[in-house]
């Protein structure tokens, strides 16, 4: 457990892959104790899957939870992620808004119940979930290619959706389709930088972590060149 800031209102916190909700706060509790810190509320503001790792924030307090939602609703919540992707995702640029008098391009998706899945509908459905995660590629390798994702999340694998929608899955998405090259390796997503608005002493607050870049499919990239700490 790698803990990047902490104080009586929120923890920033590294999360290692293939770790759950649970055995995550399970650790954190346990790393607050060590240090005589202790918290009967750990909510984390937004879920990551067990597959995923990166940077989490965790609320200590319902206010803080609650002003921290607002930032994500309201669009001042900023979430990256890095991602490996199998081949190239079919738009260079997708959901990036170039005019700021236009509104953002967005479309719906709910999850089948029978397949778990997400998938596009009509806005007009009741269970409609706006999705607008614009994202960007960043280096062409042919056969896999380094994306970066920088937007709004309303489901935890909504990322992984979209670029298995362009036919370029997340490497190592058993869920998505993206073990066409690789079985049984660690699915290829990060969440590399968080900025928000500290929800009681209204600071800005940056924080960013590396994907594993030793590790194969990370160091077929430069993944320094575009993520510097």
């Amino acid at each position: 457990m790698k803990i990047l800031f902490n104080d009586n209102h929120l923890i920033v916190a590294f999360k290692e892959q293939n770790i759950n909700k649970e055995k995550f706060l399970k650790d954190l509790k346990t790393e607050l104790e060590k240090n005589n810190l202790k918290s009967s509320f750990l909510e984390p503001i937004y879920e990551l899957s067990a597959e995923e790792g990166g940077i989490v924030v965790v609320a200590l307090s319902s206010k803080a939870k609650q002003r921290l939602l607002n930032q994500i609703e309201e669009g001042e919540f900023m979430l990256k992620h890095y991602a490996v992707c199998v081949g190239k995702p079919k738009y260079n640029n997708r959901f990036i808004n170039l005019d700021e008098n236009e509104e953002i391009n967005c479309q719906f998706v709910h999850r089948n119940l029978k397949t778990n899945l997400l998938e596009f509908i009509p806005r007009l459905n009741a269970d409609a979930k706006k999705i607008y995660d614009p994202y960007k590629i960043l280096e062409d390798k042919q056969k896999i290619s380094l994306v970066e994702i920088c937007g709004g999340f309303a489901f935890f694998d909504e990322l992984r959706f979209l670029l298995s929608d362009a036919q370029s899955p997340v490497f190592g998405d058993k869920m998505y389709g993206g073990e066409t090259l690789a079985k049984n390796t660690n699915l290829a997503l990060f969440a590399v930088e968080v900025r928000f608005l500290h929800p009681i002493l209204n600071k800005n607050m940056t924080f960013r972590c590396y994907p594993p870049c030793e590790k194969k499919p990370w160091s077929y990239f430069s993944v320094e060149k575009f993520l510097r700490l």
